[in-house]
């Protein structure tokens, strides 16, 4: 990781507080006359689960491409760490290999095998050698229960196993944080348990997550905080489960009812 410099350690604070895994601060998104997000603020600490819920089109999933700079801020500030990763001359493959993000679609590539493209970002981002990024991808791998299928195309595995596949892939990097978007979404209703253990696990294991979802239940099982975007803002956060069986916004209250 870069040194920060003595500007940007000053600008964090020096009161003696641990500093935020992720700090956002006035975090703008537009796309020609949309304006997705209209000043995100948002802080995630060091082990925290968060679980981002909210209505389609409420700036969730763009939040979380931001985070991982697919999507370039128009306004706005996110330090990762403490620092600053956003504004000119930032390394955004840098960024990424820091920030694992897992999606609705695996994006596994077809044509390689399971440990191919768990082995991939190791080799060409890390600079790992084969022998050591193959090391690293089997016990991430094995960590799944995916140990057996190292040598198989992506077609040959179901959709849970494919996102346990990305999944691996993303923690072979050892990122700060883990981003997951939406991850059960695509997956039929069987598969949708296994994905969730995993992510329960990593929860459980002090992994800092941010995580889109619509199941609420896992929402109030496994997150440390809600957080609920409603028209590109964080319109309510707050504990988990307080959060979800007493809401405080009549929004909140109004999307748990259609949603429950």
């Amino acid at each position: 990781m870069r040194t920060q410099t003595t500007t940007e350690k000053d600008s964090v604070g020096n009161t003696g507080e641990e500093v935020p895994a992720v700090s956002v601060r006035g975090l703008h998104k537009r796309y020609g006359a949309l304006e997705v997000l209209r000043g995100v603020d948002l802080d995630v600490a060091k082990g925290e689960t968060i679980c981002v819920i909210g209505r389609s089109g409420s700036g969730k999933s763009t939040l979380l491409k931001c985070l991982n700079l697919l999507e370039p801020p128009d306004a706005g500030e996110i330090r990762l760490g403490g620092e600053r990763i956003t504004g000119s001359g930032v390394d955004a493959d840098a960024v990424r290999a820091r920030v694992g993000m897992v999606f609705q679609h695996f994006n596994l590539f077809p044509h390689m095998t399971v440990l191919r493209n768990v082995t991939a970002g190791l080799r060409h981002v890390r600079s790992f050698t084969r022998q050591a990024a193959e090391a690293a991808a089997m016990a991430q791998l094995d960590r799944l229960g995916l140990g057996p299928l190292a040598h198989q195309r992506p077609n040959r595995l179901s959709g849970g196993q494919q996102q346990r596949v990305a999944i691996a892939r993303a923690l072979a990097m050892e990122p700060e944080v883990m981003l997951f978007d939406e991850a059960t979404s695509a997956l039929d209703p069987e598969l949708v348990k296994d994905v969730l253990d995993v992510m329960r696990a990593l929860a459980g294991s002090g992994m800092t997550m941010v995580v889109v979802t619509h199941e609420i239940s896992f929402a109030r099982e496994v997150a440390d905080r809600v957080v609920f975007m409603d028209e590109g803002l964080v319109a309510e956060t707050g504990p988990a489960r307080p959060t979800l069986e007493n809401p405080r916004t009549a929004r909140l209250r109004e999307f748990l009812a259609r949603v429950l």
